[in-house]
């Protein structure tokens, strides 16, 4: 295989459907909050459960990462599923804040070993001029399940489905990925490191690097403001006449996955770092412009229009972190990128839960604004940055 021209391969394609199927079960969590508030839990405590899962990407991922290579990926692979349908059917029995703490940790143990031995993986996969279209198919594969499983979700527990037995099932459905996994074979070994383990010494060294660095601080930021979009759109977007707000994200999903089919062969001959730092700039403005809007024709407006800039900075931040990365650091940098979207996961919940119980809508959405608006000074402002992407 020509891994420098080649990228539609068996074993991509079947990662991404690995990939997209984890993807559904955690887009399953846009209904977590009204569940916690069936089950009476203290409202105190949803932030903290609503991200409580992503804690173990924090801890866990970059320990993790830096011993996962396309040798031992599939063993990983299969583990980290194991463990999601497992957690799946505990949240049947989970009806207090320390059980079901436990049950998003487990749960989340197995989303981030399953998402690290993937991204060690597509590492092999990706060629490096062809960066930002493999990180925009990957994205929109991830996508997918965010513009469907919402409002979904929203119909079935209308239908007096509950949400336990919602996950019961979705067990039963995790287990059904270890047959694409079974299917992809690992390249022969090559000579730039990708199939050996880099170590903790490895990730030392490799976080010495300041654009390193500042990208990783940017993916924190970034994902910290979209969830908390994500999170509490629901209830502010029902209390503002938008009958089913599931379907912001169905039409924010897809207006991200027509820019990524439609853009993805272009996103490498953009400047990924002004480009990225624009999208992130309109963003600020579009949070604040939440606050004044009224009815499902100015949301779903809106959520095109966030869509079209999460479409585009999403992939372009990725694609930065592979292009600045030293060969036998890709996977574990993507790795990395992935650790700062599960902390932003859980920042983000956690402030936000505090931010909205103290001041309301109207300071949460502010406060995603000026996330945005730092991340872009983080990209823009760094001479070590612009020096080497110039």
């Amino acid at each position: 295989m020509d891994r420098g021209t080649s990228l539609y391969t068996r074993e991509f394609i079947l990662l991404n459907v690995v990939l997209g199927s984890a993807a559904a079960v955690m887009a399953l969590f846009f209904q977590f909050h009204q569940y916690l508030l069936s089950l009476g839990i203290d409202p105190r405590w949803h932030g903290f459960l609503l991200g409580a899962d992503s804690i173990t990407g924090i801890v866990l991922q970059p320990l993790l990462s830096p011993y996962l290579h396309r040798e031992n990926a599939k063993k990983a692979s299969a583990a980290g599923i194991s463990a999601m349908a497992v957690a799946l059917v505990l949240y049947n029995f989970a009806m207090t804040p320390a059980s079901i703490a436990c049950v998003r940790v487990l749960h989340g143990t197995g989303f981030v070993v399953l998402m690290a031995a993937i991204m060690a993986f597509f590492a092999s996969y990706i060629p490096p001029e062809r960066s930002g279209e493999s990180i925009g198919i990957i994205s929109i594969t991830r996508l997918i399940p965010y513009a469907l499983i919402p409002p979904a979700v929203v119909y079935l527990v209308g239908r007096s489905y509950g949400f336990a037995s919602i996950c019961t099932v979705a067990a039963g459905v995790v287990l059904l990925f270890l047959i694409p996994l079974a299917f992809v074979r690992p390249i022969p070994e090559d000579p730039d490191g990708r199939g050996k383990s880099t170590g903790l010494k490895g990730l030392a060294e490799d976080l010495k690097s300041g654009p390193v660095r500042i990208l990783l601080a940017v993916n924190i930021v970034f994902y910290s403001a979209y969830t908390l979009l994500f999170f509490f759109f629901k209830d502010f977007g029902a209390a503002r006449g938008m009958g089913n707000p599931g379907f912001f994200f169905t039409v924010a999903m897809i207006a991200m996955i027509v820019v990524r089919l439609a853009g993805s062969r272009y996103f490498d001959r953009m400047n990924k770092v002004r480009t990225s730092a624009l999208a992130m700039g309109i963003l600020a403005v579009c949070h604040v412009a939440v606050l004044f809007s009224r009815g499902p024709v100015a949301f779903l407006f809106l959520a095109a229009v966030f869509g079209i800039l999460w479409g585009v900075g999403i992939p372009l931040l990725f694609a930065l972190v592979f292009d600045i990365s030293e060969p036998r650091f890709r996977g574990l940098n993507m790795n990395l990128s992935m650790v700062m979207m599960q902390a932003g996961f859980f920042v983000g919940p956690v402030v936000g839960g505090l931010i909205l119980a103290r001041w309301g809508y109207g300071t949460l959405f502010i406060f995603c604004g000026a996330l945005n608006v730092g991340g872009a000074a983080m990209l823009v402002l760094p001479r070590s940055l612009r020096a080497v992407f110039r």
